[in-house]
């Protein structure tokens, strides 16, 4: 047989046939697999080459994509710019009402100092009224007599909470306006805002859920000082104190007032802003003719003398009550020494409440204060 028709057989085909296993050297099977590997290597490479043509074709291609999808992203941005710009210029012109309070007015820090004297029965709703809509810090000028009424062991909690601080006035009388002085040179460089009202005077701010709300509004940016209205409410025909509060007592308000043609209608008091210039306070209604004031719409406040030419008595204004029942009233009366002032607060007392018998008869026998004037006046006869 010529060895050129030998027939040279696979190693594949011996393993399946011969039984016997043939023995491969390990540096022959690294030789094998990097044979194997660059196999496959140059196999994808072959597959991936293209022509420089079909290169610059997908190459335009992509480039088309890219900058379709860029000018079209661009031009959605733009749409929704847009209308958002107009939502926000809608919102920045609507009142912020009840429903939408702004972030930074938590931010403030507010403030409200005011004089006790014979209060007692009357504090700790006040400290509670003001506490609930967002003052932080209330400054009571103790301006009792020195034997008079103590109040430390009745507001124990408000002074461990920090919510209260007593500030001793006693012994010192018809000192307001120094006690509001006293109360801002201590304390405007650390409030932003800084409130004087009496006990008696609960602020009433219609669209608000707090004060803070309130005071945060852009209105108020360019006002160094906020004047609101007194509303007078009357004695509501109550002869005697009873034990609740003074918003649920007396809701009859003067009605002179509501017919705008009281004298009282055109006094206020004031919100004072802080961190500004120092200043002496000398009035206990109009603070200084060197501030900007405004009412509680941001407008401007033109003064004559102690009042204001316009009033708002709808929607931001001062509950006052001063009168209460007609025994509370005596016994503000008999707390008052000099007896022009005396007479002065019972003249008011019946301008801002109703005249019957009833109540000429009660403060007649309390203070032995002849009342005969006001008995003509009912054409009441006189006993002689």
């Amino acid at each position: 047989m010529s060895s050129n028709n030998i027939n040279h057989a696979k190693i594949s085909d011996i393993k399946d046939t011969n039984p016997i296993k043939l023995e491969v050297s390990s540096k022959d099977k690294k030789h094998q697999k990097q044979d194997e590997i660059y196999h496959l290597i140059n196999t994808e490479n072959n597959k991936k080459k293209l022509s420089l043509k079909t290169k610059i074709l997908v190459t335009c291609e992509l480039s088309f994509l890219i900058l379709t999808f860029i000018l079209v992203f661009r031009k959605a941005m733009v749409f929704l710019l847009k209308k958002n710009t107009k939502e926000i210029d809608e919102i920045s012109i609507t009142p912020k009402k009840k429903q939408s309070l702004r972030a930074p007015s938590d931010l403030l820090n507010i403030c409200i100092c005011t004089f006790v004297r014979n209060q007692n029965l009357y504090i700790k709703e006040f400290i509670d009224f003001y506490q609930k809509i967002g003052v932080n810090k209330i400054f009571l000028y103790d301006n009792n007599d020195e034997n008079g009424e103590k109040f430390n062991d009745l507001l124990k909690e408000y002074i461990d909470n920090n919510t209260v601080s007593i500030i001793n006035w006693r012994g010192k009388n018809n000192e307001n306006e120094k006690m509001m002085d006293d109360c801002y040179k201590n304390n405007y460089n650390k409030y932003d805002w800084l409130i004087f009202y009496s006990i008696d005077e609960y602020i009433h701010i219609k669209d608000y859920y707090d004060i803070k709300s309130f005071l945060s509004e852009q209105k108020f940016d360019n006002c160094e000082c906020i004047y609101l209205n007194w509303l007078f409410h009357t004695d509501n025909n109550k002869l005697n104190y009873d034990n609740n509060t003074l918003q649920s007592r007396f809701p009859i308000t003067e009605l002179q007032s509501i017919k705008n043609d009281s004298y009282i209608k055109h006094f206020v008091k004031p919100i004072m802003k802080g961190h500004g210039l120092l200043f002496d306070i000398t009035n206990l209604y109009k603070l200084s003719d060197n501030i900007k004031g405004c009412d509680g719409n941001g407008n401007k406040v033109i003064f004559n003398g102690n009042e204001i030419k316009e009033n708002d008595l709808e929607n931001n204004y001062i509950d006052y009550y001063w009168c209460k029942s007609t025994e509370e009233f005596i016994k503000r009366l008999n707390d008052i020494n000099n007896e022009i002032l005396k007479n002065e607060s019972i003249y008011q007392y019946f301008s801002l409440n109703e005249i019957n018998e009833e109540k000429i008869n009660y403060i007649e026998n309390q203070t032995n204060i002849n009342l005969t004037e006001f008995r003509k006046y009912l054409n009441i006869k006189t006993d002689v």
